[in-house]
């Protein structure tokens, strides 16, 4: 073999190699992408799974949030008779009633209920929970939402509901509630009608109450002839309470909340009573009413 042949042939195998080490290498790129992908696509679901995961946990936090709600709820609109009987007048301060003789308020043929409040105001979030108790007993509320009073007020954060965006029906009376600020005092919220700003005016002044007191929060008007003129109990009571708690302790007698609460609302339904004429009888005329007709 000459020169010639044997340089073609080391030329030849030199190529091979070449080329061999070329796909050795293409070969190793390969795999290395391969692996560089698979981390990339773990990575990826991994990603997916906890954006899915942080998405799901607000959403489970809201709807354990609105179950709970919904729960004391029926717990503070169902309350047995039979606690309402135990309570009896309780710890509640008394009712005011309107002075000389008044027509009995009266919207599309049924008694009118009027409430004037404020979502941040302390007082209102203590009458509130017997407003609703009571009513509860001639009616029926959805929509209920649950807040906490203002946190820079006196007696800050008391847990409380609101009647802003909920609805009542009821064939005995008319009930129209009016949340007039937010939670931040001074933040507008609802703006009473005509007639509900001229009964607010009225009766929320002097000789009802102090004249530096006229005008203040919560205001309620059972047909022009029982005020509720500021909470009926100490709104400290609820302090450190959680909604549950309160819906809890109002279900039992022997509670203080139960006491406060309960004997307020046996003072308002009493007040009720009188506007619908007794009706219905199985509430008008029970023990518990018979003992808060003692509070008007």
């Amino acid at each position: 073999m000459g020169k010639a042949d044997r340089n073609r042939q080391r030329s030849a195998r030199e190529r091979i190699a070449a080329q061999q080490a070329a796909a050795r290498k293409a070969e190793a790129r390969r795999r290395m992408f391969l692996a560089f992908g698979s981390v990339v696509a773990v990575i990826a679901i991994v990603v997916v799974l906890l954006v899915v995961k942080g998405l799901q946990k607000p959403a489970k936090a809201a709807a354990d949030a609105a179950s709970a709600q919904t729960k004391v709820t029926k717990q503070i609109t169902t309350i047995p008779a039979t606690t309402f009987d135990s309570v009896a007048k309780g710890t509640a301060s008394p009712l005011v009633p309107t002075k000389g003789t008044n027509a009995i308020l009266t919207s599309g043929g049924k008694p009118e209920i009027v409430y004037v409040g404020a979502e941040y105001c302390p007082y209102c979030a203590a009458e509130r929970w017997a407003l609703t108790a009571a009513l509860s007993r001639f009616g029926t509320f959805s929509n209920l939402h649950y807040i906490h009073s203002s946190s820079t007020d006196v007696y800050p954060s008391t847990p409380t509901l609101t009647f802003y965006q909920s609805t009542y029906t009821s064939k005995y009376v008319d009930f129209q509630p009016v949340e007039i600020q937010g939670t931040t005092e001074g933040k507008a919220l609802q703006t009473p009608t005509a007639e509900q700003s001229a009964l607010f005016a009225k009766w929320d002044a002097p000789p009802y109450v102090p004249a530096n007191e006229k005008g203040s929060f919560p205001f309620v008007d059972f047909g022009n002839q029982y005020l509720v003129l500021g909470a009926q109990y100490n709104p400290q009571d609820l302090s450190k309470l959680t909604w549950s708690q309160v819906a809890a302790d109002m279900a039992d007698p022997s509670s203080k909340v139960a006491a406060d609460i309960d004997s307020a609302a046996n003072s308002i339904t009493a007040a009720i009573c009188k506007i619908t004429k007794n009706a219905p009888a199985a509430v008008c005329t029970s023990p518990a009413v018979q003992a808060g007709e003692g509070l008007l």
